[in-house]
């Protein structure tokens, strides 16, 4: 399994106990882009469709959407929450770098709330590339963390600085009860150059059983701020990048950009 894999797998177990509506949580963003794109007949590809918490947000906000992921088990959640939900979703097995291959002009709008974590300029650029040859002329990609209200280069440097400082370095996060025992995860996160290496550690523990532990790393990736997305995004052919402010459901102000093709 991969790490986003386990991740969702764990994830999947710990909504069971958590008393978080998570899809309300982050519907701010949606509805946000439904203010900008009204219209009856707006297709969109959720390309991060992780648990469906955004697919289902965005059907039920009368987007005609389409999920994506590469992930398994983030397919398989996915179409349990539409199904839960009364949609009917198509979710397909998205790979982001072959998009606009497979998928030629055939979006008006991409979400992508996970463009972030992509590491290297090469990659980045690939994947801007296909997302842009999925969008249908003067449609746009939407994505986060790029905050257009700090546009000046090294933006990205300032956040992880002030992460470093306020990120606890070892997290418990929680412990629950999991399959016939429980399931204790730990985070530990690891400074590394200019990036956040973030393991999660998952120890789970039965009656009668050695324990297990099962792990995931991902690496927080600080350099996509608005000036370096805003770079890239151009080079890889789209005409320009807008930002928007909306406030989430907790009423903290929250950015959005969207790179129009």
């Amino acid at each position: 399994m991969s790490a986003w894999d386990v991740l969702l797998h764990f994830e999947r177990s710990h909504r069971a106990h958590a008393p978080v509506d998570f899809r309300r949580w982050k519907r701010a963003s949606q509805r946000a882009l439904r203010a900008l794109f009204p219209g009856s007949d707006v297709r969109v590809l959720d390309a991060t469709a992780g648990l469906g918490d955004h697919t289902v947000n965005l059907a039920e906000l009368g987007f005609l959407v389409t999920a994506g992921d590469a992930s398994q088990v983030a397919r398989e959640a996915t179409l349990a929450a539409c199904t839960a939900a009364g949609l009917e979703v198509p979710v397909l097995d998205v790979r982001w770098e072959t998009l606009g291959t497979s998928h030629p002009s055939a979006f008006d709008l991409i979400f992508h709330d996970a463009i972030h974590w992509i590491e290297y300029e090469a990659v980045m650029h690939e994947v801007l590339q296909s997302l842009r040859a999925a969008l249908r002329p003067g449609g746009a990609l939407a994505f986060f963390f790029a905050d257009f209200r700090d546009p000046n280069p090294g933006a990205g440097e300032r956040v992880r600085l002030w992460d470093l400082q306020n990120m606890a370095r070892h997290e418990l996060a929680y412990r629950e009860p999991y399959e016939d025992g429980h399931v204790t995860k730990t985070i530990v996160r690891v400074p590394v150059n200019d990036v956040v290496q973030e393991h999660h550690l998952f120890v789970i523990e039965a009656p009668e059983k050695e324990p297990r532990l099962e792990s995931a790393m991902l690496t927080r990736i600080y350099r996509w701020d608005f000036a370096a997305m805003q770079e890239i995004a151009l080079r890889a052919g789209f005409s320009r990048l807008e930002g928007h402010l909306f406030e989430n459901d907790k009423g903290h102000p929250t950015t959005m950009c969207l790179a129009y093709v």
